[in-house]
């Protein structure tokens, strides 16, 4: 009987040592539904505006530039912005407006849906590489808060309150960069994609890394969540495409 207890006692040890330390497993796939040519040179950020109806994407230097999109890709118009070093792009569902990162002044500009600047806010974060600054923004519409992505050396995870003051900073260490990142608004996850690493990521502070899909094409830059149609669109800045997947 004590054997049989021991082995018993072993086998619910094991099992509890598994589930803290293995991530959470999905059985959803990353299905690709289409993918479209973008009229945006070195498209690097990606957002959805408040009713879905339309996308934002910002382009690399030396265009700089932020394009208006329908949910096929067809440019509808160019905002009168032009950025130093554009890389990543949110909309702002409270008000209407939109968010950019500028990747080497460490600032994030906002602006309204013509372009024009409201605001232009330096970002106190000490960066190791010049050209692995701020990459990815997203906004949380219920309260404000603003996240951003530094992209490498060091790849960090940075939370900003309503007033822009950094709250929080997180390592990150599960790819190998950090090229862009969007709110799931039905989980509030978030989803990260990698350029390097070739994988999406849906991931949060708790928990780490929940669910990794494989991409299969190079450079992608910009992601963003369409809740109401269960896609997510993603940029590759090298073939100036734009992916859209489904959840199946």
């Amino acid at each position: 009987m004590k054997f049989v207890l021991t082995i018993l006692v072993g086998v619910v040890i094991s099992s509890c040592n598994i589930d803290e330390t293995s991530p959470l497993i999905s059985e959803s796939k990353l299905v690709l539904i289409e993918s479209v040519s973008l009229d945006v040179p070195e498209p690097s950020g990606l957002t959805l505006n408040g009713d879905g109806s339309a996308l934002y994407a910002v382009s690399d230097p030396p265009d700089n530039s932020i394009y208006k999109l329908d949910l096929l890709g067809n440019t509808i118009k160019t905002l009168s912005y032009s950025g130093v070093d554009l890389e990543g792009i949110t909309y702002d569902v409270r008000d209407n407006t939109l968010w950019v990162a500028e990747e080497s002044l460490l600032e994030i500009v906002h602006l309204d849906t013509f372009g024009n600047i409201l605001s232009r806010n330096p970002i106190l974060f000490n960066n190791n590489e010049s050209n692995g600054g701020l990459e990815g923004i997203a906004i949380n519409s219920n309260n404000g808060q603003i996240v951003l992505l530094n992209e490498k050396n060091p790849g960090v995870f940075i939370k900003l309150d309503s007033a822009l003051i950094n709250t929080l900073e997180l390592s990150l260490d599960f790819a190998r960069d950090y090229s862009g990142i969007c709110i799931n608004d039905i989980t509030k996850n978030y989803f990260i994609v990698s350029d390097e690493s070739k994988q999406l990521y849906e991931w949060n502070e708790l928990d780490g890394v929940l669910k990794t899909y494989s991409l299969d094409f190079e450079k992608a830059e910009g992601v963003v969540y369409n809740h109401y149609t269960n896609q997510v669109y993603i940029v590759s800045d090298s073939e100036e495409k734009l992916y859209i997947y489904e959840f199946h």
